[in-house]
């Protein structure tokens, strides 16, 4: 049992590595204006906007991911390969911001960084459903269906955005965006049942 533990914590130790890594690039990434005035900061909104949405979303993956592998209890080969694939797509993630805000935000480089997005929620499933079934019971059925529904409407939203071009790109960096509505708190019932009855 102590060696399990300590593979799963080396195993945890070595994904958050990874995000501090991919946080340190997205920030080295990010250089100041050319100009000394406010105009010169205003000029460069396409980068303050995809940094946000980057790190907030970098942010929120993390707070998933370890609300996810809580349930793990012994380090499989499903789980360690789906855990590796969620981190490589989200490895990706400084080089389509970069982009996406030398373009601009234009098109194509947005289709790249919802393609990402996608990427990041597909793997995650993946290590969300290895995770659960560890421990069958460890979550009520009713906070498992949310955390299902979520995940789908989640997929469908980056899959639209990285196929509908059409909509407009503002529109579509609004909608990547709008993880932070469902995935906000990893799990707000669990949370909710923790307080103590008054």
């Amino acid at each position: 049992m102590a060696k399990i533990k300590d593979g799963l914590a080396r195993f945890y130790a070595l994904s958050d590595g990874i995000f501090a890594v991919v946080i340190t690039v997205m920030v080295l990434a990010f250089k100041p204006p050319t100009g000394h005035d406010a105009q010169a900061l205003l000029g460069m909104w396409p980068d303050l906007i995809s940094y946000a949405v980057s790190y907030a979303f970098i942010a929120v993956v993390w707070l998933n991911h370890h609300a996810t592998l809580r349930h793990a209890q012994y380090l499989t080969g499903t789980l360690a390969l789906s855990n590796f694939a969620n981190l490589f797509a989200i490895s990706f993630i400084p080089f389509a911001t970069a982009w996406l805000a030398e373009s601009d935000i234009a098109a194509f480089p947005l289709t790249l960084y919802a393609s990402v997005f996608f990427l990041v929620q597909a793997t995650y499933m993946v290590m969300m459903r290895e995770s659960y079934s560890h421990q069958p019971d460890s979550v009520d059925p009713h906070s498992r269906k949310w955390q299902w529904y979520r995940a789908w409407i989640m997929l469908a939203v980056y899959f639209v955005c990285a196929v509908v071009t059409v909509i407009p790109p503002y529109w579509r960096l609004g909608l990547l965006a709008s993880f932070l509505i469902l995935y906000g708190r990893p799990d707000p019932f669990r949370e909710a049942r923790s307080i103590p009855p008054e």
